[in-house]
């Protein structure tokens, strides 16, 4: 009962205005005990949090440090030149044994790698960080002058943007970790939105940003204050809560993402969740797998030839 009464007492993070003084308190706690007890009740021996762990913690330098669920995990907050602030989530092993659990930015190609400390994988993560300063600047200023359509909340983590050109034109765009654009495509295009887009291909400047580019492709600058709709606005004012017309709903609980006029045919107008459309085309054609993982048919509404992939974002 005492025991339990000091690790409550230990655990109140109230009394403390520093992680550095909870370490210290906490490490005085292990070394009066042979065994100690996480928040969560589950017993841990010293082998996995030892003196050299939580040292390791309290020597970690100008980054914020949190703990998670158990001791054995920490989430580390660091912020880069442009007062950005990013999380990485760091699971301990064991003696020199740290993982990267979670990071909210693209994929680290080191990501799987077990490193011997906390302050190797800080040191990792920060030039990573460095490396992707073109990456959000770029992205900052999608965000900032285009209405995204997908992704719903937009993060770091998100490589791609799905930016309104009209009600019924969306252009998919990815940005690599350099800052650079590729894959851009339109959805549910209209010939004048593609003839833009081709020619904006051919004169594509590398040397200016993204929006940039994206302005000059499609004239930006001469659409009359009517259809002038990628200049940042809500939401929902371009679109008033499109509803897929197969499900009928406007998000789908197990996938973060909104209709999308997805047929070509200018005239049909209807938008389709991309994973509704293609289980429709799957079930259309009798339930046998795609070719190359592309569903064909032809658009529950209106007829006309369609494709659907769940390869795309």
């Amino acid at each position: 009962m005492e025991s339990k009464k000091e690790m409550r007492e230990l655990f109140c993070f109230s009394n403390y205005k520093s992680i550095t003084k909870f370490v210290n308190n906490l490490e005085k706690f292990f070394l009066q005990k042979k065994n100690t007890y996480l928040c969560s009740s589950n017993s841990i021996d010293m082998e996995q949090i030892d003196k050299t762990y939580l040292n390791e913690i309290k020597n970690v330098d100008n980054v914020n440090v949190y703990f998670g669920k158990t001791l054995e995990e920490l989430k580390c907050v660091i912020s880069d030149d442009g007062f950005r602030e990013h999380e990485i989530f760091i699971k301990f092993s064991g003696p020199r044994k740290y993982e990267i659990t979670k990071v909210n930015l693209p994929h680290l190609p080191y990501q799987d790698e077990v490193y011997n400390s906390i302050n190797e994988i800080i040191d990792t993560f920060r030039n990573h960080v460095i490396n992707l300063s073109n990456y959000f600047f770029e992205l900052e200023q999608i965000d900032q002058f285009c209405s995204i359509m997908e992704p719903l909340h937009p993060t770091y983590k998100d490589e791609y943007r799905k930016i309104a050109l009209d009600e019924r034109t969306w252009l998919h765009i990815e940005v690599t970790p350099d800052g650079a654009a590729k894959n851009i495509y339109l959805i549910g295009q209209s010939e004048a939105w593609n003839d833009k887009l081709q020619k904006g291909f051919l004169t594509w400047d590398h040397d200016k940003s993204i929006i940039d580019n994206i302005i000059s492709t499609f004239d930006i600058s001469s659409f009359s204050n009517k259809h002038h709709i990628i200049l940042s606005e809500p939401v929902t004012t371009m679109l008033e809560k499109q509803h897929c017309a197969i499900c009928l709903c406007e998000e789908l609980p197990d996938n973060p993402s909104v209709p999308q006029p997805i047929c070509q045919n200018n005239a049909c107008g209807v938008y389709y969740h991309r994973s509704c459309l293609y289980e429709w085309l799957l079930a259309s054609a009798g339930g046998r797998p795609p070719a190359f993982g592309v569903a064909t048919g032809s658009c529950p509404t209106c007829c006309h030839p369609i494709a659907c992939s769940l390869l795309e974002k």
